[in-house]
């Protein structure tokens, strides 16, 4: 099993032995997959060797692109398909945040050993990780300690690939880091080294998972000296449709997410139907019906009522929004005679 879809409100646990070390992404895999990871689902693994590393003061960075719309949807910012099928960014970043460490740079000490973890989700450019005014003493393509070069001034990072860096640098001062690859660097993807004599010490230990937007800096319950991991606890199960009401209208309720509609399938007696529909996701979706005329929005995390008349029948219901039928948001309403 490469990959499992996990429906809303369900949690999935796996394991698997991390044969080699090095920075690995995950991310969601269900169609469209391009969508979800622009959309920013991705994270970055970090294995590291039986034997250790030396110490040295780490930093994780995640290298992305972001394809926000023209116009927020009910306060949200979707990715839009057409300009991430383009390659047309609006935003090339570190961590997710267009130069984020400008004003806040990552700091060293003098002649420091400082290892970068970057990990580049993509989707779709290639990172050519550099620091200005130095040059890396070590890459290690995927963060494997035996892949070793030296010596080198900038290297190719590829969508879904990463590599670990390792260098000094001996003079005080603020040593940019970016993509070498410049009509993205201008998008965001540009940071700061600041190395000072004053510089805190480094940390002896890391977060057991950090957040991938924050290079691993924000406090987690649980450290370990070098990385790993922790279970999550699972998510109540969504609630089922309810069985159709008295009377004449049928009434259903239909949870909406990324992944689909749950029931899939819903019958319910005629003329009336009334359907509850909840938004499991921190995202907006709608209900459209093309054939009955039926189209309701839903705000991320809230729940619409939408009723209408229909005749006895097989309808197919669907969301609206662009990729999300693509995704699996589609679904079937049979309509029964009334009794």
């Amino acid at each position: 099993m490469n990959y499992q879809p996990v429906p809303p409100g369900e949690t999935l646990t796996f394991d698997w032995v991390a044969r080699f070390p090095g920075v690995f992404m995950y991310h969601c895999g269900v169609p469209p997959v391009l969508h979800h990871i622009a959309n920013g689902m991705y994270g970055a693994i970090i294995v590291e060797p039986k034997e250790g590393l030396a110490p040295a003061r780490e930093y994780v960075l995640v290298s992305s692109e972001f394809y926000p719309g023209e116009r927020a949807v009910r306060g949200v910012y979707e990715g839009d398909p057409a300009r991430m099928e383009s390659v047309d960014p609006a935003y090339v970043v570190f961590n997710g945040r267009a130069n984020r460490y400008v004003d806040a740079p990552l700091v060293a000490r003098p002649n420091e050993l400082i290892r970068l973890w970057v990990m580049n989700a993509g989707p779709t450019l290639t990172t050519a990780f550099h620091v200005i005014g130095a040059v890396f003493d070590h890459v290690y393509p995927d963060g494997n300690p035996t892949n070793r070069l030296n010596g080198i001034q900038t290297w190719n990072v590829p969508p879904g690939g990463g590599a670990m860096f390792e260098l000094r640098i001996p003079d005080p001062g603020k040593y940019p880091f970016v993509t070498h690859s410049f009509a993205y660097t201008g998008l965001g993807a540009v940071g700061m080294i600041e190395v000072s004599r004053d510089a805190p010490s480094a940390p002896t230990s890391y977060p057991t998972m950090a957040s991938p937007f924050d290079g691993g800096l924000t406090p987690v319950e649980g450290t370990v000296p070098t990385g790993g991991g922790a279970a999550t606890s699972p998510a109540p199960s969504p609630t089922p449709a309810t069985e159709p009401a008295g009377g004449s209208e049928g009434a259903v309720e239909l949870h909406a997410s990324i992944t689909g509609f749950t029931p899939p399938s819903l019958h319910v007696p005629g003329p009336q139907v009334r359907i509850a529909l909840v938004n499991d996701d921190p995202m907006p979706h709608d209900l459209t019906i093309d054939e009955l005329g039926v189209k309701v929005a839903v705000d991320p995390g809230a729940t619409a009522t939408v009723r209408f008349r229909a005749d006895p029948g097989t309808y197919t219901f669907y969301c609206s929004i662009p990729g999300h039928r693509e995704a699996g948001m589609e679904g079937t309403l049979v309509v029964g005679a009334a009794h």
